[in-house]
């Protein structure tokens, strides 16, 4: 029987630019949307420990501190990929519909052969990495094909009913910036990216809900929903249901923050993370009290503390409930000016 190795990693997109841009989705919203909202734009309104992050810098040496404990979580995490060597990364990830189905799906598998993914830029002009690599490079990584087909056959007949997005080599199916972001945190002094690959984007938020950079659309609570926890929960039990017989070492990767500032009404005021919220979350999380996470949780609070992207942890829970799997390992960085806050965890193989 096979085992899986569950982790979890940031997929904060500035972590693998130079550290100096690590507020930059803070000084944004400072110079731009909240401009001529002063409750919100000015420092003197936040509170005092993020005004301290902010200082006199617009928060470039905390920046610089969080870049710099996040890159010794990913050497931890690495570790424990090397000692567990496996056969394929299973990435779960953040997204909205990037397959562009006609309808959005809840969640999808991307599945091909080999896929091009330019790591060491972001955003189209956003070139200055923190590897000093050419912006314009390319790498490319191999995809489990067999790996994948099995997930795919297992969660059809489970009534699962995941979106596959099968991309060709002239129109390969590429995952977004947060699945990118994941997968460089794992191979950070390597990036040979030799271990195969399956990328699995999730929706949380649903609804029909655009994300802007300064937060999600109205809430319209008839349009259809994202999973719920309960239906993130199972998902994340069919996945080590469909991998522990197989014969593939798997890590199973959820690439993800919990309270991210912009993730809640546009119009909430919320200017950091949900600090205080996270820790209780996480207090449970590294007590392994995670196996009631598909039931504790409500759509309603991942809203009021803007944690929608708390439901790709929800998805690992599942699957670390179901093959009876504990912390080894857990981290919580929290950050005021850094838009969110980064879970890190390493599991028991089983």
């Amino acid at each position: 029987m096979a085992e899986i190795l569950g982790l979890t990693v940031s997929h904060f997109p500035y972590m693998r630019m130079k550290g100096y841009t690590m507020p930059s989705v803070l000084r944004s919203l400072v110079g731009g949307p909240w401009a001529d909202n002063p409750k919100m734009s000015d420092p003197k309104n936040w509170p005092e420990e993020m005004q301290r992050e902010w200082s006199n810098d617009l928060g470039e040496k905390a920046g610089i501190a969080s870049q710099k404990r996040q890159i010794e979580q990913f050497r931890k995490v690495r570790a424990a990929i090397d000692d567990f060597k496996p056969d394929v990364w299973v990435m779960l990830y953040r997204g909205i519909n990037e397959p562009k189905a006609p309808e959005r799906p809840k969640y999808w598998i991307f599945l091909q052969d080999e896929i091009p993914i330019q790591f060491y830029m972001r955003a189209g002009n956003q070139r200055q990495n923190y590897f000093e690599e050419d912006p314009e490079k390319i790498e490319t990584l191999k995809m489990h094909v067999d790996a994948g087909e099995h997930l795919i056959k297992h969660l059809e007949a489970a009534g699962q009913k995941p979106y596959v997005a099968r991309g060709t080599a002239d129109k390969p199916a590429i995952p977004g910036e947060n699945c990118v972001s994941g997968l460089i945190a794992l191979d950070w002094d390597h990036r040979d990216f030799k271990t195969p690959i399956i990328p699995i984007g999730i929706d949380p938020f649903g609804f029909n809900r655009e994300r802007r950079p300064v937060g999600l659309a109205p809430w319209d609570r008839n349009a259809p929903p994202p999973l719920t926890p309960a239906e993130a929960f199972t998902l994340g039990r069919e996945i080590a249901k469909a991998f522990r017989p197989s014969p593939w070492r798997v890590a199973l990767v959820a690439a993800t923050n919990w309270s991210n500032a912009q993730n809640t009404f546009w119009d909430s005021g919320r200017v950091h993370p949900a600090i205080d919220e996270d820790k209780r979350r996480f207090e449970q999380w590294r007590n392994n009290e995670f196996d009631k996470w598909g039931e504790n949780w409500t759509f309603d609070q991942m809203e009021d503390n803007a944690q929608w992207e708390a439901t790709t942890s929800i998805v690992l829970a599942g699957a670390m409930t179901e093959i009876g799997s504990k912390v080894k390992y857990a981290d919580l960085q929290t950050t005021y000016v850094m838009n969110s806050d980064w879970v890190t965890t390493i599991f028991e193989p089983k």
